[in-house]
């Protein structure tokens, strides 16, 4: 591991560089709005670059928009993609069109629940590599509290539509 940068000059989004032979990997955590500056990240990121974005809690409209800007505009990147990811990138991903850029969706964090006890909770999801569309099985889980088997806590088609262009 070469570098690791983390970003916390009190902005409500910080990141942590983790620089590798062959990828660097970002991982992202807080809130991205209208303060989110990424043009040292964009500047700093060349090659195989991995997104990590499971600690980010909330986006804004305006921070969407720095988003799509910072995604579309990596000149250096030369692969892209996108773990761990949040439900709400999850739901950028469905409502945003070209809020991946040219990203492709390793695994994302869906929500379950227990109906024998009640508890919720966000499993981490693989993306199968077989191609456009390709969907992932939705697996049950056994519950951490009573052991009854959690279930998927939306409706597939809704929170699954961003993997429709994967």
């Amino acid at each position: 591991m070469a570098a690791i940068d983390p970003v916390t000059d009190g902005a409500p989004l910080s990141w942590r560089i983790r620089e590798r032979p062959g990828m660097t990997t970002v991982e992202f955590v807080g809130e991205i709005d209208e303060n989110a500056d990424f043009a040292d990240l964009r500047r700093r990121l060349r090659g195989p670059v991995a997104f990590m974005l499971g600690e980010v809690r909330r986006i804004n409209s305006c921070g969407v928009r720095e988003w799509v800007n910072f995604v579309r505009d990596l000149p250096h990147v030369t692969e892209l993609s996108f773990s761990h990811c949040s439900p709400a990138i999850v739901t950028q991903l469905n409502m945003i069109y070209n809020f991946r850029g040219r990203a492709k969706i390793r695994s994302f964090y869906a929500p379950y629940v227990c109906d024998a006890c009640g508890r919720e909770e966000e499993q981490l999801i693989d993306v199968p590599s077989q191609g456009p569309g390709a969907r992932p099985s939705l697996p049950t889980f056994a519950c951490p509290d009573c052991q009854a088997a959690m279930e998927f806590d939306d409706l597939p088609e809704r929170y699954l539509s961003f993997l429709a262009e994967a």
